[in-house]
């Protein structure tokens, strides 16, 4: 008997060792998690070579996280403006998480526990971005100043300028991501609409071959909003709702 068991340990020992030379590891817990079906939600990374606005002619420079608006809208009983804040939301804990983790991808619960946790942020009305109440609304585009002396300074001058005494100024980026706009202008001291709450989903939910978003369920009908830009031809497939488009 003592050397039927002495064999077979003779012979587990071997394949184990046959197994780990073959790379055949333990698989970790992590290979065992069962996903909750969120992954849904997500929509396929953008490749950084297409990541291009034609509108204000850049890239974005940050890999965004899209959602399926639509899926989320009718999944979660949220209006179009909350689905937004979540995608908003979850990509600047993207960022911290990515900070914190060293750069590090994170595993599909890390993503799935990120999307809970935003997702109660908003429900607890913790925003990524608070419409002003003011009656007039000066968007300002920032895209078009990016890398270029002059352009920034005509920026910075305008918005010390008498006009944004009649409304409150809220810097709009096509590409940028809040974080980016306040590391490279940490002097703007503003809300803004960023490369986050941009979507191919429309406020009905319907899909179009460009990024959008509709200002008019972020702002009340009684708001008037200015679209500033030096130059840009603001297209309006691209910015849905009732501004008027001035140069300055």
């Amino acid at each position: 008997m003592r050397i039927i068991l002495f064999l077979f340990l003779i012979l587990f020992t071997a394949a184990c060792s046959n197994f780990s030379q073959q790379g055949m590891k333990p698989r970790t817990v992590e290979d065992y998690y069962s996903s909750t079906g969120v992954e849904k939600y997500f929509l396929t990374e953008i490749p950084s070579w297409a990541n291009f606005d034609q509108t204000a002619s850049c890239y974005r420079p940050t890999s965004i996280r899209y959602f399926d608006i639509n899926a989320l809208m009718k999944s979660y009983g949220l209006e179009y403006a909350k689905a937004l804040q979540v995608q908003a939301s979850y990509n600047e804990e993207m960022v911290l998480f990515k900070g914190e983790a060293d750069k590090r991808v994170p595993t599909l619960k890390e993503e799935e526990l990120l999307f809970y946790k935003v997702s109660e942020k908003v429900s607890s009305k913790i925003i990524f971005f608070d419409p002003p109440a003011f009656k007039r609304i000066n968007l300002v585009l920032i895209d078009e100043v990016l890398d270029d002396a002059k352009k920034e300074k005509k920026l910075k001058s305008f918005l010390h300028s008498p006009v944004m005494d009649e409304g409150v100024p809220v810097i709009f980026s096509f590409c940028l991501t809040r974080a980016e706009i306040e590391k490279r202008f940490p002097d703007i001291n503003t809300k803004m609409i960023t490369a986050e709450m941009l979507s191919v989903y429309g406020s009905n939910g319907e899909k179009a071959p460009r990024f959008q978003i509709d200002l008019s369920q972020f702002f009340k009908p009684a708001q008037k909003i200015y679209f500033y830009s030096q130059k840009t031809q603001i297209n309006n497939d691209q910015i849905k709702g009732l501004f008027k488009i001035q140069n300055y």
